[in-house]
């Protein structure tokens, strides 16, 4: 069964967040960041009996979904037909699920949580973030963001989870430029997820990457939670095993035609 959140699903509706900590996070922060009443930001719980089976969150035509293997796929393709959903993230065996029924192309790559030490040291290049300068950034290092954002829609969302303190955006300065970004893009009461981690091309594979990512870690640590994040592809997620992350599952994107 899959239901509208009301109030008296929280309790649920949490549970089932934890059932895959990255897309959960990013759910249950865009939760505290909007509230149920906006209309443009949707939340939906998946039962199975009376057990919560899968929490889902659809914003922007995307619908990201943190589910165990008890969530039926069907009531899920159900409400992408009929929101016009263009891309859905979320486990692996869910996304292959889904794909059976509705068609469209997958990416996967690693869920990964941090399993190293504590990060010591200062990362005296690191400041705050200035909104528009990381997000040229962003551009300046990923077609996605080209293509995909205008800075107005980018920083519509980042704004609401900014100016609540549920997430965090930095930029790196190497002789008074900025060459780098790094976010923690959510958090819940026990982990914080790291992501939209770029250098401009011209000062990549000199480590900054690297620098930036552990930077977040300590960042996260000094929070008390555990860092988390997603691996754009399998080949980056040896970059992050070197920093001290595993793998601990593979997430999937499902594109669908619009």
């Amino acid at each position: 069964m899959l239901i509208p959140v009301t109030a008296a699903d929280l309790p649920d509706f949490t549970a089932a967040c934890a059932h895959e900590h990255v897309f959960g996070s990013r759910m249950i922060t865009a939760l505290r960041a909007y509230g149920l009443g906006n209309p443009d930001v949707r939340f939906f719980l998946c039962r199975k009996g009376r057990e919560p089976a899968a929490a889902l969150h659809l914003a922007g035509g995307v619908l990201t979904i943190a589910a165990d293997e008890r969530a039926d796929p069907a009531p899920i393709a159900d409400l992408i037909r009929a929101n016009e959903v263009h891309e859905v993230d979320t486990n692996w065996p869910q996304c292959t699920a889904l794909q059976a029924m509705l068609g469209g192309v997958t990416e996967s790559s690693y869920y990964m949580v941090y399993r190293g030490g504590l990060v010591e040291g200062t990362f005296d290049n690191m400041r705050p973030g200035d909104p528009r300068t990381v997000f040229e950034v962003l551009q300046r290092s990923h077609e996605y963001y080209r293509t995909h954002f205008v800075f107005a829609q980018w920083f519509s969302d980042w704004e609401q989870r900014l100016s609540r303190g549920l997430s965090e955006i930095y930029q790196l300065e190497h002789n008074g430029e900025v060459v780098g970004t790094g976010s923690i893009l959510s958090s819940d009461d026990t982990c914080a997820v790291i992501g939209a981690v770029a250098v401009v091309p011209e000062h990549r594979h000199q480590g900054l990457g690297s620098y930036i990512s552990r930077f977040l870690v300590q960042r996260i640590q000094t929070m008390g939670k555990t860092p988390r994040l997603i691996s754009g592809y399998d080949e980056v997620a040896e970059l992050y095993r070197q920093i001290g992350f595993a793998p601990c599952g593979r997430w999937g994107e499902l594109y669908l035609n619009s």
